[in-house]
């Protein structure tokens, strides 16, 4: 039987018939799958307690189809708690950002990577803000919306301080009489965060988030109005 033992973090669960799970994972090899967790609701199921966000597990499962079976799930890793609850409340964020922007079975390894590196910052330190704008430029990237924070898009010159720039997700920047001043771009783009470019960079992904992606809800904003 092929196995498909693999490391894996939990992104969503909900209900499935009276004991069970369907279970949403980022996985290492895999990209983002579905399975079925048969009986996890049970006290006594070997899964029970398994399926917590944040921990990351070693999973295995079965079928072919895009609904698999959970066979395992087992902590690859001892237990770490966040730094705070806000940290807490950014992880669920980041897990929306995965399970509505990345596809079933993106197979990516960057994904996973970026996202682990996000989850075990957000338990070790309180730069929450340049910890979620890193991530979201990095996600970004990956999925093809990269930002160009290096050269306008009219003339092709390099981003001047002193000078502004508006943005737009389908071309970019381009000079302007208002918009971002290019110190703030060059930060970004150098991500050497300042207070005010991370004020930016979090206008412009959420801009750009909800240009490619609109129809997106993602619930956890709102503990970041």
């Amino acid at each position: 039987m092929i196995s498909n033992l693999q490391k894996a973090y939990v992104i969503h669960s909900r209900p499935y018939k009276e004991t069970s799970l369907i279970v949403t994972f980022l996985t290492e090899k895999k990209g983002k799958i579905s399975a079925v967790a048969k009986g996890a609701k049970r006290k006594n199921s070997r899964l029970s307690g398994n399926l917590e966000p944040f921990q990351c597990l070693n999973i295995d499962y079965r079928g072919k189809s895009d609904l698999k079976s959970l066979v395992l799930a087992e902590p690859s890793e001892a237990f770490e708690d966040f730094f705070g609850s806000e940290n807490l409340y950014s992880a669920f964020y980041v897990n929306e950002l995965i399970n509505y922007l990345v596809a079933q079975a993106d197979e990516s390894m960057e994904i996973f990577d970026i996202y682990k590196k996000c989850i075990s910052n957000l338990k070790r330190n309180n730069q929450i803000e340049k910890i979620l704008r890193n991530f979201e430029l990095n996600i970004l990237s990956i999925l093809g919306y990269e930002i160009n924070f290096s050269s306008d898009y009219d003339s092709n010159e390099r981003i001047m301080n002193g000078l502004r720039y508006k943005y737009s997700p389908q071309s970019g920047f381009s000079k302007s009489e208002q918009g971002y001043d290019g110190k703030i771009l060059n930060e970004i783009n150098e991500r050497k965060f300042s207070k005010n470019s991370l004020q930016a960079c979090k206008e412009i992904n959420r801009t750009t988030i909800n240009y490619y992606f609109e129809e997106l809800n993602i619930k956890s904003r709102i503990f970041f109005k």
